[in-house]
């Protein structure tokens, strides 16, 4: 689903591409047990996404569950990032920085 909002997000929204000029960004979410992961590639020339990646990442972000990720990910409450690491509900590996970035990138899609 993520995925799909990006994907639209990018072909509906100039701000959005224009981030993506500025800065792009491949980042994985994945499940703290590994069992289920999605990489995705934000440029802008567009979205990609694949179940795994051969490609180097900027940031991979683990999650406890599917439904923790997506609750995180769209929560409008722009700390709620910062109060799931903090209370361990997500691992930042990559570059940290980078979490800023794809926060204000979410901040675009339409759910």
């Amino acid at each position: 689903m993520l995925g799909f909002l990006l994907k639209r997000t990018w072909r509906s929204d100039e701000k959005f591409r224009q981030k993506l000029e500025k800065q792009p960004l491949n980042f994985s979410i994945k499940t703290a047990d590994n069992k289920i992961e999605r990489c995705f590639f934000l440029q802008s020339s567009g979205i990609k996404t694949a179940k795994t990646s051969t490609e180097a990442l900027d940031m991979t972000l683990a999650f406890g569950t599917p439904a923790q990720a997506w609750a995180t990910l769209t929560n409008k409450d722009k700390n709620a990032f910062m109060r799931a690491i903090q209370e361990g509900e997500v691992k930042v590996e990559g570059d940290f920085k980078l979490l800023f970035h794809l926060q204000s990138l979410m901040k675009h899609l339409k759910i």
